[in-house]
């Protein structure tokens, strides 16, 4: 998920390009981030894990709403981990890029 500095990272693009520019930056970072995961996951050898702990956490939210599952959260220290700020950063550029 994203942390506090990814929010102030944010907000900072935010400032920088305004309110609507901020949100064309998170739009495009989510989807970087996105191919950033899977490119990430398919390096690792993670893609399978991913997709089958993607079902369980859709199974588990279908059952008992939304929660943590627990065993795959931040909290567990073999996750795997992607930093969203560089994703953030592709999504401001792009947004420059575009305007």
């Amino acid at each position: 998920g994203m942390g506090a500095g990814d929010v102030k990272l944010l907000a900072a693009i935010g400032a920088w390009l305004g309110p609507i520019g901020a949100a064309w930056a998170g739009l495009y970072g989510a989807v970087a981030g996105g191919a950033m995961a899977l490119a990430v996951a398919l390096a690792r050898g993670y893609t399978k894990t991913a997709v089958k702990n993607v079902g369980t956490i859709l199974r588990v939210w279908s059952m008992a709403g939304v929660q943590p599952v627990e065993g795959m959260t931040l909290a567990d220290k073999s996750s795997v981990r992607l930093p969203y700020a560089l994703p953030l950063a592709v999504g401001a550029l792009v947004t420059l890029w575009m305007r």
